[in-house]
C-alpha cells in the first residue's frame, strides 16, 4: 500500500474544486438564468463539493497516517505533522495575505483587538469556531480550519482507529455527529444551524465514511485491483446511492427546518461519496477517455483552485464584465493560472522539502 497513489481520486478532487467554483460564480453574480433542470443543475448545489473534499480527506489522510505509522513507528507523528503543515499552510497564508491586502484592505484598519483576534484565530486554524472570524478573510477558508482540526483528530486517535472494526468507527463517529446536529437543531435557530453543524463534530460522519472506505481496502475486505467485476458492481452501488441522495434533497425544500435532513442527510451523502471513491479507484485507466487527463491535473492543483477562486470572483466584480458565461470563463482562467503557478512555485517545493526532511 505504501506505493499506492490512487490516481483516479485526482479526478474527483478536480471535480469537487470546480463544483465549488461554479457554485460561487452563480451565487455571487446572481446568475438567475443558469439552468435549473438537467445535468447542469448540479452546479447550483456545487457547495456539496466541500462535503466531497471532507470524505476524500477521511480516506486519504487516514491512509497517509497509517502508512507513516507502519513505516516509521513511533516517529510517525512528527513526520505526519510536518507533511500536513507543508501541504496546507504555505498557500493558505499566502491567499490570506493577498485577500487582506488586495480584496478587502479594510481588514487591516480594524480596531487593534479585532485585528488581533482575526490574526490569532487564522494563524492557529481556529477561525471557523467564531462567527466573527468564520468567513472574515477569504470566506472558503472556514473549511481549512475544520480540515486542520480533523488532522489533529487523526493524530490523536490513529491507534484507536487502527484497532477497532469498521462498524465501530462508523457507529461511534456518526453517533457523535448526529448527536451534535440534533442538539444544534433543538436549541438554535435555523439561521445559525449551518455555521454550527459544519464544525468538526458535525462533519465527523463524512470523515468517518472516508476512513471506513480506506479501512475496507487496508483490511483487505475489498480489493483495489481494477478488474471488470469489481468496477461494475461498485459503480452501480455508487450510482444508486447518489440517485437516492439527490432525490431526497430535491424533495425537501426547507432543509434547515427539517430535523431528519439536518441530522441524517449528510450520512447518506457520506455513504454516497465513499461508494463513489471505491468505484472510481477501481476503474481501469483505459476506461477513461484520453481527454480525462486534464482532470488529473485539476486534482493536483485543486487546493489552489479552492483557495484562489473567491479572490478572483470578488476582484472581477470591479470590472464591467457581463454576467454568465463570460464572467465564469474569466474566473476559471484566472483561477487556474493562479492555482497552477502556486502549485509549482509554492506548494510542490514545500511538500518536497518536508519529504526530504523526513
Amino acid at each position: 500500500m505504501s506505493s499506492v497513489r490512487f490516481l483516479n481520486l485526482d479526478k474527483l478532487r478536480g471535480f469537487a474544486a470546480m463544483s465549488v467554483l461554479v457554485y460561487h460564480v452563480i451565487e455571487h453574480t446572481d446568475w438567475v438564468t443558469f439552468p435549473i433542470k438537467g445535468v447542469n443543475v448540479w452546479w447550483r448545489i456545487g457547495w456539496m463539493g466541500v462535503d466531497l473534499f471532507f470524505i476524500l480527506s477521511g480516506f486519504l489522510i487516514y491512509l497517509s497516517a497509517h502508512i507513516l505509522k507502519e513505516r516509521y513507528g513511533q516517529s510517525w507523528g512528527r513526520i505526519y505533522v510536518a507533511h500536513r503543515f507543508a501541504r496546507i499552510a504555505p498557500l493558505y497564508f499566502l491567499t490570506l495575505l493577498v485577500f487582506s491586502v488586495l480584496i478587502l484592505p479594510a481588514l487591516l484598519f480594524l480596531p487593534p483587538v479585532e485585528l488581533a483576534l482575526q490574526f490569532f484565530t487564522h494563524v492557529f486554524f481556529i477561525h471557523n469556531l467564531l462567527p466573527s472570524t468564520h468567513g472574515a478573510i477569504n470566506g472558503v477558508t472556514w473549511s481549512i480550519g475544520v480540515e486542520m482540526q480533523f488532522y489533529v483528530f487523526i493524530f490523536l486517535s490513529l491507534g484507536w482507529l487502527q484497532r477497532v472494526s469498521i462498524g465501530r468507527v462508523l457507529i461511534v463517529l456518526c453517533s457523535v455527529a448526529c448527536l451534535w446536529k440534533a442538539t444544534i437543531f433543538l436549541f438554535f435557530p435555523a439561521e445559525q444551524r449551518w455555521f454550527l453543524t459544519t464544525q468538526l463534530p458535525g462533519t465527523l460522519d463524512e470523515f468517518a465514511f472516508g476512513i471506513a472506505a480506506c479501512k475496507l481496502i487496508l483490511d483487505r475486505k475489498l480489493t483495489a485491483a481494477p478488474t471488470w467485476m469489481h468496477s461494475w458492481w461498485r459503480i452501480i452501488v455508487a450510482f444508486t446511492s447518489l440517485w437516492l441522495m439527490f432525490t431526497l434533497f430535491w424533495m425537501e425544500g426547507d432543509y434547515w427546518n427539517n430535523p431528519w435532513m439536518v441530522i441524517f442527510f449528510r450520512i447518506l451523502m457520506a455513504f454516497s461519496g465513499a461508494a463513489l471513491i471505491l468505484a472510481v479507484i477501481t476503474i481501469p485507466e483505459h476506461w477513461w477517455i484520453a481527454s480525462s487527463k486534464p482532470f488529473d491535473y485539476l486534482g493536483k492543483i485543486s487546493y489552489g483552485i479552492y483557495l484562489w477562486h473567491l479572490p478572483v470572483i470578488l476582484s472581477l466584480k470591479t470590472l464591467d464584465l457581463a454576467a454568465g458565461v463570460p464572467y465564469l470563463t474569466a474566473v476559471i482562467v484566472g483561477t487556474l493560472l493562479l492555482a497552477a503557478f502556486s502549485y509549482h512555485m509554492l506548494e510542490s517545493p514545500w511538500v518536497e522539502r518536508a519529504r526530504r526532511a523526513a
